[in-house]
């Protein structure tokens, strides 16, 4: 009866020992599972998201490095003009929009334009908008009819403004990519040729106009020019 009695008394002495070895195995991170036998088998390990685990030990990682040279994000358009009085003139010479200019695609300008520029530029594109009117803008924005009409409004000189900014306006690179600009600036120069889509202007206005003959088929330039 003692034999068993001790035998019971050295399994439980075994049983709390292991248990405090087991136990004093964790970590001090919480989230560890302490002592695994072969965890890769079943849990395979992984890097942190967004890490960088470049060394010569590991050449091959499939975590994040450092772009190829040379390399351009994708969807990336250079824009080869800086920001500077003179980059703005130099775009608004040779910085001419690639997408044919119609009826929808100024529809879409028109869909963007009512949600970044109409608040301060107005609906009507007069710098009239509702910040301006309850004098929370402190500068009245130019009109692009009066721009227009003075030969100003290029398609360069907007795209220019739209990704740098201008006196207190600024930049709206992060939040129209460059085709969604080409996009606005078709609905501001039709803003400023009066309000009427280029399916009517092209049929009001001879071909030899200088200001608007070439909205058709535009290309943009490549290397920045002299």
């Amino acid at each position: 009866m003692k034999v068993k009695k001790y035998t019971l008394l050295a399994l439980g002495s075994v049983a709390l020992a292991t248990a405090s070895f087991l136990s004093s195995c964790m970590h001090e991170n919480p989230d560890s599972p302490g002592w695994e036998y072969m965890p890769d088998m079943y849990r395979s390990p992984a890097p942190e998201p967004n890490g960088i685990y470049i060394s010569a030990a590991t050449p091959d990682s499939l975590s994040n490095r450092m772009p190829a040279p040379g390399s351009i994000p994708r969807g990336w358009t250079p824009f080869p003009y800086e920001n500077s009085i003179l980059g703005d003139s130099l775009a608004s010479m040779f910085w001419k929009n690639p997408y044919k200019v119609t009826d929808s695609l100024e529809e879409r300008g028109k869909f963007l334009y009512d949600r970044f520029c109409v608040y301060c530029h107005g609906p009507k594109g007069d710098g009239n908008g509702k910040l301006v009117e309850t004098g929370k803008f402190p500068n009245q924005p130019p009109s692009y009819i009066t721009l227009y009409n003075n030969g100003k409004l290029t398609d360069g000189h907007v795209y220019h403004v739209i990704t740098y900014g201008i006196r207190i306006m600024g930049s709206h690179a992060t939040q129209l990519d460059p085709q969604e600009r080409w996009e606005v600036i078709a609905y501001v120069e039709r803003l400023g040729a009066g309000g009427d889509p280029i399916s009517v202007r092209s049929k009001k206005q001879p071909a030899t106009d200088t200001v608007n003959a070439d909205t058709v088929n535009r290309k943009p330039i490549g290397p920045k020019q002299p």
